[in-house]
């Protein structure tokens, strides 16, 4: 499977550690060069600029060909050009999680999965050994997740663990 990478996943993954998830899920993450100019700014954690330099070797780097499809402006670099890498190479997930990022790539017909849609992957087919503990990390670590939404996840941890019983 290959997916392409929009800044936030790649960037929150990194903050705690669990970037290897990525790799065991994906054959490929393809990281358009807007998303890794964004990851390298000054403001960003130095141990996720530090990763972005030295990369494994699931990730690649790419050029986002030219279109002549243009995407709204209120999208930031790195939105724009995952959402047309996706498409260009037909990739079969697009890792986003800002709200108007996934709705033009839904609207585009992209299958779309956030960081936290990725992380429930993971726990689904064992990866993750501290759901809770990931999801506590993941928030600790700058990521917004509302009350409500993280009660619903920790039910469907649940479930999906009691299913396995």
């Amino acid at each position: 499977m290959i997916a392409v990478s929009n800044t936030t996943p790649l960037r929150y993954l990194i903050a705690i550690e669990e970037d290897r998830l990525l790799g065991l899920i994906f054959e490929t993450v393809l990281v358009p060069v807007a998303v890794r100019a964004e990851l390298m700014d000054a403001k960003t954690p130095e141990n996720v600029r530090r990763w972005i330099t030295s990369p494994p070797p699931w990730v690649e780097f790419r050029t986002v060909p030219e279109s002549r499809d243009v995407l709204p402006v209120r999208l930031h670099a790195g939105e724009r050009e995952s959402i047309l890498l996706a498409e260009a190479v037909r990739a079969d997930v697009l890792l986003i999680d800002e709200l108007a990022g996934r709705t033009i790539a839904m609207d585009r017909k992209l299958s779309v999965s956030g960081t936290l849609g990725l992380l429930e992957r993971a726990d689904t087919v064992g990866l993750l050994k501290d759901f809770e503990g990931t999801i506590k990390k993941l928030r600790e670590s700058g990521f917004f997740i509302g009350g409500a939404l993280q009660e619903l996840l920790m039910e469907r941890h649940r479930w999906r663990h009691t299913q396995k019983l």
